[in-house]
């Protein structure tokens, strides 16, 4: 079997859904393609279909629609995690939102059709994939509760308890935004917990 150790943190993320067999590990690593990027690339742009699926490596990225000249950031992602806009991806419609890298970043990438090759050959990446967007699903649906739900000092705390290094990371004009509150807002809460 090639192993190339460049994929590693890649594959060991898919093998926490599910073991994978060597000969697969193989021809996901085949079709997988791996990408250092400055911060402020724009993985995507709003009207174009989104054709990847990306794992961060190292870096800190962001899903965002702008409205009315404002920008709203949807989700962030950072070292671990994936990002991608699910619902054009899976769809193959254009999306309604950007993807930009807020840092440096290492990716790694599989094209949507590169991916269906990937489930026609390995069954077992089909339910992969199930649980992974299983887990981004219930990720939003939280999140989206949160800010229906919760007050502007509980949603900051809740990401400062649960996603310290983002909140380290990320400029606060996003962070704002994701949270659904002004960076006034954001300011005065985080000048009240320091």
């Amino acid at each position: 079997m090639k192993t190339d150790t460049h994929y590693e943190p890649f594959i060991s993320f898919l093998q926490r859904f599910h073991e994978l067999p060597p000969e697969a590990v193989e021809f996901i690593q085949a079709l997988t393609i791996r990408k250092e990027l400055p911060r402020k690339t724009l993985l995507l742009k709003i009207g174009n279909t989104c054709d990847y699926l990306y794992y961060i490596e190292k870096g800190l990225a962001r899903n965002f629609y702008k409205a009315k000249d404002k920008e709203y950031t949807t989700d962030i992602a950072i070292d671990g995690k994936l990002i991608t806009s699910f619902a054009s991806f899976t769809s193959r419609k254009p999306s309604v939102e950007s993807i930009e890298l807020l840092e440096d970043s290492i990716l790694y990438g599989i094209s949507y059709s590169d991916l269906q090759l990937i489930y026609s050959a390995y069954p077992i990446m089909e339910r992969i994939g199930r649980l992974i967007a299983e887990y981004h699903y219930n990720s939003l649906a939280a999140h989206t509760y949160m800010l229906k739900f919760s007050s502007s000092a509980e949603r900051y705390e809740n990401l400062f308890q649960n996603k310290l290094e983002l909140v380290k990371r990320a400029p606060i004009g996003i962070i704002a935004s994701y949270l659904g509150m002004t960076i006034e807002t954001l300011s005065r809460i985080r000048s009240r917990t320091d």
